[in-house]
């Protein structure tokens, strides 16, 4: 199971959010092709806060021969022209992320998420402590299961390929944190508490291998197979998606390790569990 990462810039006015707008309809089309794809499970769809000109989407495949096997049928083509009517295809970035748990919808789907908090750090294409990076990271979101209320559910992973290193000429290795949250304002506060400060220290242990960090924020809406249009997620679906053992009703939190805990107040953490390392979210 993967997960495809695909960053457009959009042409200038154009505007996916209105659904009944040329722009919307191409968007729609876009997401109904890929929903008919061998493979596909699901995908997320926004603009970044920050930047509203950039929009991002993950597809969930169940691997990652299934998306490439579809760039190479005879559909592909035309589908990528439908969509590069409202978006550059030639600047678009594209990489892979296994992430833990998958899917990774309640990280980033604004069913349980409004806010998405996309963090990415990129170390050189030698670094090998993967491991002890990913604890890192899992450590900072144990941090803030624990001291952050409004945080809503966390996934994580590498990139399957290396990937640019903004401000560089080079490429490497990323590690990918999804962190969802109840609104960016939410996120703000959070960062200004001395539970966020003590996360930064978290990242001293790996400062000298951070090539580029970088964090922004969008609101995914969430399409899968069968749900009748672009954001239009049926009840059921929904529900299996979020809590297949329980349904869809007060979904329990997604930690970064793969587990989960049944409320906000059960937060025991797994910070005892993983090693010192440093993010800066």
């Amino acid at each position: 199971m993967a997960t495809e990462v695909a960053i457009f810039q959009l042409k200038d006015g154009k505007s996916p959010e209105d659904a009944n707008s040329a722009t919307g309809q191409v968007l729609k089309d876009t997401l109904n092709t890929l929903t008919e794809q061998k493979g596909f499970q699901r995908a997320y769809w926004g603009t970044e806060s920050e930047n509203p000109g950039t929009f991002r989407l993950f597809v969930d495949w169940e691997s990652v021969d299934d998306h490439i096997n579809f760039t190479k049928e005879d559909h592909y083509k035309p589908f990528l022209e439908r969509f590069g009517q409202i978006a550059d295809i030639d600047s678009a970035q594209l990489f892979h992320c296994h992430f833990t748990p998958h899917p990774p919808s309640e990280a980033l789907s604004d069913h349980v998420s409004p806010t998405t908090e996309i963090r990415v750090y990129y170390f050189a294409s030698d670094f090998n402590d993967r491991d002890g990076a990913a604890d890192m990271v899992k450590q900072q979101v144990a941090n803030m299961e624990k001291e952050a209320k409004s945080h809503t559910a966390s996934a994580g992973g590498w990139t399957e390929e290396e990937v640019p290193i903004p401000g560089t000429s080079d490429k490497g290795k990323a590690y990918v944190a999804l962190l969802g949250w109840q609104s960016m304002e939410a996120h703000m506060e959070w960062r200004a508490t001395p539970a966020h400060e003590e996360n930064l220290k978290i990242m001293d242990q790996y400062k000298d291998q951070i090539k580029h960090h970088s964090v922004t924020h969008f609101s995914g809406t969430l399409v899968q197979k069968g749900a009748g249009g672009v954001g239009d997620v049926t009840g059921d679906a929904q529900e299996e998606i979020l809590n297949p053992q329980g349904g869809g009703k007060n979904p329990p939190k997604t930690k970064a390790d793969g587990t989960t805990t049944k409320n906000n107040d059960d937060l025991s953490g797994a910070a005892n569990s993983n090693k010192k390392s440093r993010v800066g979210g």
